[in-house]
């Protein structure tokens, strides 16, 4: 998960080195990687290898799985953003240098979006996040019960959907818009990234998620209704294309009071600076 900075704020430290997908994803996790006495070479076979065969597969669920109203431009963010998860599996560890901040209208971020914390929040966190991020899941479970512990007056935090990773991203993002229907949003959520963790978990199409609405205790017939219906897809690829317009190019990508960070899934720490300078700026 990668990063940006407010304008009077510091960089994250250098020692400071994004999560490890390796550590969360399970389909990472699987992958081998390359001993110490493994030549060079070979790593790098494997990642052109992985590398090719992702690019020419995405193409495919990119065109025919988020629909034909995407911009050559949009298409190639998507691949590329893409091949930077897939790099960052073999290579979790290259720290990635901080970007440019950059400033962007505040009324931008507000949307009808499920959201935690108070209304008035001096603080606004979004997050722009794929169920397929290995890293995104991590940091919702790890970093935000930290954030919202710390600041419970002064932050709210605004999921968004930026379903990178094809039909399957999007199908457990309607889904979550198809509990919210039955006050179930953040159940949903949790419960798709926690399936995703568990390594038998299966893929993400529209009968397993209507398998994790029965375990809510969900009306399972309305959820399936709903993601038949697919009424939810112009919400979801519209908040796809906000995060194309912030120039995110993976997940997940977070815009803070009006600045748009996309640095990914950094500590409490880096959150808890950028945090208490807003907080500085605005009183």
């Amino acid at each position: 998960m990668t990063e940006n900075n407010a304008p009077n704020t510091p960089p994250p430290d250098n020692d400071v080195k994004p999560i490890s997908l390796r550590d969360a994803d399970p389909q990472a996790a699987a992958q081998p990687a390359p001993t110490p006495n493994e030549p060079a070479n070979m790593t790098v076979l494997l990642v052109a290898t992985a590398v090719i065969s992702l690019v020419g597969g995405l193409l495919i669920a990119i065109v025919f799985g988020l629909g034909s109203d995407l911009t050559d431009d949009d298409i190639d963010g998507t691949v590329q953003a893409r091949v930077n998860n897939e790099l960052r599996t073999y290579f979790p560890d290259t720290p990635t240098p901080a970007p440019t901040p950059t400033r962007m209208p505040v009324a931008m971020t507000l949307d009808d979006d499920a959201y935690l914390g108070p209304d008035d929040a001096p603080v606004v966190i979004v997050e722009f996040s794929d169920f397929q991020c290995g890293f995104c899941g991590r940091w919702y479970f790890e970093v935000l019960p930290q954030i919202l512990e710390a600041y419970p007056n002064e932050v709210k935090f605004i999921y968004r959907d930026f379903p990178i990773f094809g039909e399957p991203s999007l199908t457990a993002a309607m889904a979550t818009e198809c509990a919210e229907e039955q006050g179930a949003f953040w159940e949903m959520h949790d419960a798709i990234f926690e399936y995703l963790a568990s390594p038998d978990s299966g893929g993400l199409n529209n009968d397993a998620m209507v398998s994790l609405a029965d375990d809510l205790d969900l009306d399972t017939d309305s959820l399936a209704t709903c993601l038949d219906s697919r009424r939810y897809e112009d919400e979801i690829l519209a908040d796809y294309q906000t995060a194309l317009t912030y120039g995110f190019e993976g997940t997940p990508g977070f815009v803070i009071n009006g600045q748009v960070y996309p640095f990914g899934a950094q500590p409490f720490e880096t959150f808890d600076r950028i945090i208490q300078d807003e907080l500085a700026g605005s009183s």
